[in-house]
């Protein structure tokens, strides 16, 4: 009985917030990456200018391949490269999760709301998303990337 309560206090400890007029609001997401045939990574060489690598999500919309393109660059905008700010990235603890649950979204996420809601509503006031890469995991260190987002959906649609 003591393991089962434990089980459930680890399972309900990494329960992501999946609705999206809690994440409307928030100024920084996380993005939970875990490499999939769904979700796609894909790592530059590190002397190319620019992109160093991007994250895919693709899913289905209306018989539709629909995706979410997350970037990293040097430079997450042009605002933020002409006062020479770059972009983040470091490693962080799983207890660094836990105390930022709330501002966490999986791949259900999107699922769930779709290209539009999730781009045009779920990001709109969002100032910063983040990358957690769970592909690069080493001895409980998780790396974290600033990211930009663009997506596959036409307003014309």
């Amino acid at each position: 009985m003591k393991n089962l309560y434990i089980m459930l206090l680890f399972v309900s400890g990494i329960t992501y917030c999946q609705n999206i007029s809690l994440i409307k609001n928030l100024d920084t997401i996380y993005v939970d990456f875990k490499e999939s045939a769904t979700q796609i990574k894909t790592v530059l060489p590190k002397d190319n200018p620019g992109f160093k690598r991007w994250y895919i999500i693709k899913f289905k919309e209306k018989n539709k391949d629909e995706y979410l393109q997350f970037n990293v660059s040097d430079y997450p905008s042009t605002t933020r490269r002409e006062i020479g700010d770059k972009s983040d990235f470091r490693f962080i603890k799983k207890s660094y999760l836990r105390k930022n649950k709330k501002r966490i979204i999986s791949v259900n996420f999107f699922k769930k709301y779709g290209v539009f809601k999730s781009y045009y509503e779920a990001f709109e006031k969002c100032k910063v998303i983040y990358i957690i890469d769970r592909s690069e995991e080493k001895n409980g260190q998780i790396p974290i990337y600033e990211v930009s987002i663009s997506s596959s959906y036409m307003m014309g649609e």
